[in-house]
């Protein structure tokens, strides 16, 4: 169990659902949903930074969205297919069942990013949930088990599931003191794999000197 997993279990409990600590409500009435963009290889003209499948992977966020692809489209797209800070994605469809349901927060800040077609974003519509919780809470395996999909060969999330799925809703001061632990940890990570970037290259220059 990771150190956010047992910060998790330890402040909000194993089961925090059924736990009757806290109060409960379906996701669909916290957020709003929307399936992402479609579009064609053949498209050409205007291009945006889209957010597919493959940027998931294991990540809980991704805060410098210009790491993303781009891709191309015909036409300027309506503007309920652009992220925004805080917005939680989904991986709609998948070939592989293991990928559908995994989630990942995004924070595109000024950039304009899309998101595809085999994905589903969740916005918050009430400020009583702190966005570092929520994504938590949906990485557990409780809560992945209730969203795998269903179907023959690739495997479907759609907004009924979603919108269905019971959250618990702690008091807001108790989710904030997770989100500052997340955000401390994310903190320190940053500052050793910084530390390890900074000793490799000080070794590399004294090989270099040592040895040319």
């Amino acid at each position: 169990m990771n150190i956010f997993k047992s910060e998790f279990v330890e402040m909000f409990g194993e089961n925090p659902v059924e736990s009757g600590k806290w109060k409960v409500k379906k996701l669909g009435d916290c957020g709003t949903f929307k399936n992402g963009m479609n579009y064609s290889p053949s498209e050409n003209g205007v291009d945006i930074l889209c957010l597919n499948v493959s940027d998931f992977k294991d990540n809980y966020k991704i805060q410098d969205c210009k790491t993303l692809s781009s891709i191309s489209l015909n036409e300027e797209p309506s503007s309920e297919y652009y992220l925004q800070n805080d917005d939680i994605v989904f991986v709609r469809s998948n070939g592989n069942k293991k990928l559908v349901g995994r989630c990942v927060a995004l924070y595109p800040n000024d950039c304009k990013v899309l998101f595809s077609g085999f994905c589903i974003r969740f916005r918050k519509s009430t400020d009583n949930l702190n966005t570092d919780f929520l994504l938590h809470f949906l990485k557990t395996d409780l809560t992945r088990e209730q969203l795998k999909g269903k179907g023959a060969n690739i495997q479907n999330l759609n907004q009924q599931i979603l919108a269905n799925l019971h959250l618990p809703v702690p008091p807001l001061d108790l989710q904030n003191q997770f989100a500052a632990f997340v955000q401390q940890i994310d903190k320190s990570k940053f500052v050793v794999k910084q530390q390890i970037t900074d000793l490799q290259e000080l070794l590399d220059s004294k090989m270099q000197e040592y040895f040319s």
